[in-house]
């Protein structure tokens, strides 16, 4: 699963020119991104990458109430057909990240990439009254994210960016050559404890920010 999750880079031309998408929204460096919060993706809107702030936690249109998004932060690749058929048609998004956290027992991990790169996890979002929100796709764990958790974030290559996106490419299309696990290499590194609280957002999650 991912339950929290990490976009280290304050610059958010660095940001746009990564992920080669225009827009503009306000950003610091997170530690400790948690389910609610607001966070940056990127749609395809008229043929164009565009970044934007979505709520995480997936809200879908026939919800009473915003609540539900705090059970639909995650959304299972192998559920699609019963549970994300719409938004998995139109509604495909990017959650920019450079890596996410696991427990082991009471012990925080923190998965990256070498030389903490940026990348991508799959998401999906929807429009509820006036709130838009994603979810992120999951699948079974594999490498050494399997040695902590049975799930793990889908993570896309670059190359599955546009396809991804793509609104005119049905998006079932894409559920068995991109909702896969990722078999790059990741590093899992220890992280403080102090992850498990919400309100902590500093360097320290990283113990000190020294790895």
């Amino acid at each position: 699963m991912c339950g929290r999750y990490t976009l280290r880079t304050g610059e958010v031309n660095d940001l746009l020119e990564f992920y080669e998408t225009h827009g503009y929204f306000q950003w610091s460096p997170r530690y400790n991104i948690a389910p609610s919060q607001n966070v940056p993706v990127i749609r395809l809107i008229e043929g164009v990458r565009q970044a934007d702030s979505l709520r995480w936690g997936l809200i879908p249109p026939w919800a009473k109430d915003a609540k539900i998004g705090y059970r639909m932060i995650n959304a299972r690749s192998e559920e699609i057909a019963r549970s994300y058929q719409a938004p998995l048609k139109k509604r495909r998004c990017l959650v920019m990240t450079d890596g996410w956290y696991e427990w082991r027992e009471k012990s925080p991990v923190h998965f990256r990439f070498p030389g903490n790169r940026l990348f991508a996890f799959a998401g999906i979002w929807e429009r509820w009254q006036e709130v838009e929100s994603v979810s992120i796709f999951t699948t079974s764990s594999t490498g050494v994210a399997s040695q902590y958790h049975d799930r793990m974030p889908v993570i896309l290559d670059r190359d599955a960016y546009d396809p991804w996106l793509d609104p005119t490419i049905e998006g079932q299309d894409l559920v068995s050559s991109l909702l896969i696990p990722w078999e790059g290499v990741i590093e899992a590194l220890p992280a403080n404890p102090i992850v498990g609280n919400v309100r902590n957002e500093t360097p320290e999650c990283l113990w000190e920010g020294k790895n």
